[in-house]
């Protein structure tokens, strides 16, 4: 955890020459620049101790038990949050800090002291108690994060290698020498790869002997066909030259680039299917008999896909079988498919669209016609086009609920390197070949820490093994350890929180529903940050969150705002600090963000670094307001109720606080005995005569405090000649009656 800034610079307390000071400016002694009045409460060595203790020991709290165990960090907290006098009722504070604050009938929720609420809504004690502490490889938004990247790598990876296949088919028929063809990487590749060949570690000067020559021999006597099948498809001749007629005809080069994209895996891409539908409507024309058709496999596939069934799963011979049944016999093969289930039935529903889709007779025959008409063969298309996704997003289906239940039980980097169902959908989630990639690689990119420029996954300077590392937990010796988060969970809450203020008391359901759209588009872009520079270069995230924090017309630059969220927040001279602007330190500590850049990983802590800081500047505000009370309870009063009435919604507040209260009825001249009187009377004197809303106004909240001011020394005298200077700035006596409001 950083360290929030330490206030106190060496600043020592003014001397008051020995004179008769009013309350008015007694109080302008510590209002007119309150934050080096913070800085000297800070500075002393009380203060200063007792805040190093707690920024050093707050975190290793796990429980409410261990926080109310410690009485420096518990009584630090309290008189903070203006709780000093309930220090002694631990198990009333034992049920605000356990209750949960989103629920209305909780205990802190019922009680009409909003400081209670406050004090809970600092700490995270319900979340930590329960907060599953198993470590997982992936946390839910990591594993939707890479489950839709897998459900759309085809279409990104079938749209990186089009390219390739485009040049192949527009260029092949015009090489004339194997060496055209090995210099051209573009249809080097897609030749290599359509059969099976890795051209990236494959040498030139062999392919070039398995092209004009016999050294395909030895490998296919070993098993390997894939050069045989090579030299097939690329017949040069001996000496190196092209064959007369070119080395391929169209139909040839199409079946290249389709196995191309089946090698790939991008069979069930745009580009393929449009390669498919090319194919048949090239080749449907000629076919004659339905031995003709099934006997070619990519016809076949393209009519059995755009009638529902799967070319892989359905037997060629049957399919023959069903084109040649004679509807008119009851006892022909298509007939007398079974129709016992539901699945029986639309089953053979499909066979009887694909039989009536083609004219064989029941020898098998094409009509004189040919074997489709042209709008048979356009509907055939057509459906296939629409349908031709369906089972591999059947088959991905398959892969992602396996892959999912791979990573549930995985603990190490090694797990996840021996379960193919993992290593490969993963891999191929971020645009990486798993039959190509080095395991050894994989490994080391699975330890990095992707946040950090030094890393071996930063280092390799390739943006898929960077978020591929961030889609994973684990450490450096490859364990699973807690997820990097550019935000702590309590932090997301209470800044969604800091932005639903914004909508004021009454927003409307529109707003409310806007307003929760977009914390869930920040929630969810936060998920995808593995670096910083991914963090301020995310529009969502930076609109959402500048907003939140009140910096969204600060007009920021990514250099200042990578300055603000690495700066060390204990060192004065920091990029947020420097600001000095309260809202750029909070705005730093609601992140995770290193000095050095780095996410720190995830850590369940009972207070954020907002909150700490937050608890912190109480308690120099109150050590300040307690310090006035001992000079003058009216400087005490005026102090609080300045620092109060900005937030206040409405009079029932005021009549709740008693502090508050007696500074209104002061400031408006109503009596105090006037307490005793109707709730709702009460409210409505105070509302006839004082516009809450004009306290929002730093000016207007400073005419009234100086009003209360005033009425203060006419009612109390605090100006007699019988309180001298030394009394009201250097006394140590409590005032009892502040103490009892406050």
């Amino acid at each position: 955890m950083r360290r929030p800034p330490a206030l106190a610079r060496g600043a020592t307390r003014p001397r008051i020459p020995p004179q008769m000071l009013s309350t008015f400016v007694t109080y302008q002694l510590y209002s007119s620049d309150m934050q080096r009045s913070l800085d000297r409460v800070a500075a002393d060595p009380v203060a200063k101790r007792e805040a190093e203790y707690y920024n050093a020991h707050i975190g290793e709290v796990k429980s409410v038990d261990d926080f109310l165990g410690d009485y420096r960090l518990y009584s630090y907290a309290m008189k903070a949050y203006g709780l000093e006098d309930q220090i002694y009722s631990k198990a009333l504070m034992k049920k605000v800090l356990e209750s949960d604050l989103s629920d209305t009938k909780s205990f802190a929720n019922k009680l009409s002291d909003d400081r209670y609420r406050e004090f809970a809504k600092a700490f995270n004690f319900p979340a930590a108690s329960s907060v599953d502490k198993t470590l997982t490889a992936q946390s839910a938004a990591q594993s939707d994060l890479t489950t839709e990247a897998y459900s759309e790598y085809r279409v990104r990876a079938g749209q990186a290698q089009a390219f390739n296949a485009s040049h192949y088919v527009g260029t092949i028929g015009s090489v004339t020498s194997v060496d055209q063809f090995l210099n051209d990487s573009a249809i080097y590749s897609v030749a290599l790869a359509s059969v099976g060949i890795d051209p990236a570690i494959t040498s030139k000067s062999f392919i070039r002997q398995v092209l004009t020559s016999n050294a395909a021999d030895a490998p296919a006597a070993n098993g390997d066909t894939r050069y045989l099948k090579l030299a097939d498809m690329l017949p040069f001749n001996a000496d190196g030259s092209a064959p007369a007629g070119g080395l391929q005809t169209a139909a040839q080069a199409n079946g290249t680039v389709y196995s191309y994209f089946q090698a790939k895996g991008l069979a069930a891409t745009a580009q393929a299917a449009s390669y498919q539908v090319s194919y048949y409507e090239a080749q449907i024309g000629q076919v004659q008999t339905a031995d003709d058709f099934v006997g070619d496999a990519r016809l076949l596939d393209v009519a059995l896909t755009s009638v529902g069934l799967d070319s892989l799963t359905t037997s060629s011979t049957f399919v023959w079988q069903v084109l040649t049944s004679d509807l008119a016999d009851p006892d022909s093969v298509l007939n007398k498919m079974s129709e016992a289930t539901g699945s029986d039935i639309e089953r053979k529903a499909k066979f009887k669209a694909l039989q009536a889709m083609f004219t064989f007779d029941t020898q098998g025959n094409a009509a004189a016609g040919g074997a489709q008409s042209t709008e048979m063969i356009t509907a055939t298309t057509d459906d296939y086009l629409e349908r031709y996704q369906n089972v591999i997003r059947q088959k991905d289906t398959l892969s992602t609920s396996l892959f999912k239940a791979g990573v549930a039980a995985l603990s190490s980097v090694t797990g996840f390197m021996a379960s193919s169902a993992v290593y490969s959908y993963a891999l191929k989630a971020f645009d990486l070949d798993p039959a190509t990639e080095s395991y050894t690689k994989i490994m080391r990119v699975l330890k990095s820490d992707p946040s950090d420029p030094k890393s071996y996954a930063r280092q390799l300077r390739d943006e898929r093994y960077v978020h591929l590392a961030a889609a994973f937990n684990f450490d450096d010796k490859g364990k699973v350890a807690s997820q990097r988060l550019p935000q702590t969970e309590a932090s997301q809450v209470a800044t969604a929180n800091r932005y639903a203020e914004l909508l004021g008391d009454d927003p409307s359901k529109a707003a409310l529903a806007k307003a929760k759209a977009e914390t869930a588009d920040y929630k969810a872009a936060l998920s995808s940050v593995a670096t910083i520079d991914d963090f301020v270069s995310n529009d969502t995230i930076l609109t959402y969150a500048l907003k939140a924090y009140g910096l969204d017309q600060a007009k920021l630059s990514k250099d200042d705002l990578k300055a603000i969220l690495t700066s060390d927040l204990s060192d004065p001279e920091s990029a947020a600090n420097v600001r000095n602007d309260k809202r750029f330190v909070e705005f730093a500590a609601a992140f995770t963000f290193t000095t050095g850049g780095e996410i720190q990983r995830d850590k369940q802590e009972v207070q954020t670094v907002s909150n700490l800081i937050k608890t912190q500047d109480f308690y120099l505000q109150q050590m300040l307001e307690q310090e006035a009370g001992n000079d003058n309870e009216g400087v005490r009063l005026a102090l609080y109720f300045k620092r109060k009435a900005p937030d206040l919604k409405n009079s029932y507040e005021i009549l709740a606080d008693p502090a508050l209260l007696s500074v209104v009825q002061t400031a408006l001249g109503i009596p105090s005995e006037s307490s005793q009187s109707d709730i709702e009377l009460q409210k409505a004197t105070i509302d006839k005569r004082l516009d809450l809303a004009s306290l929002d106004d730093p000016r207007q909240l400073e005419k009234f405090v100086s009003r209360f001011l005033a009425m203060y020394d006419l009612t109390s005298g605090a100006s007699s000649a019988a309180s001298s200077p030394a009394a009201i700035i250097l006394g140590g006596s409590s005032s009892s009656g502040i103490a009892g409001i406050l």
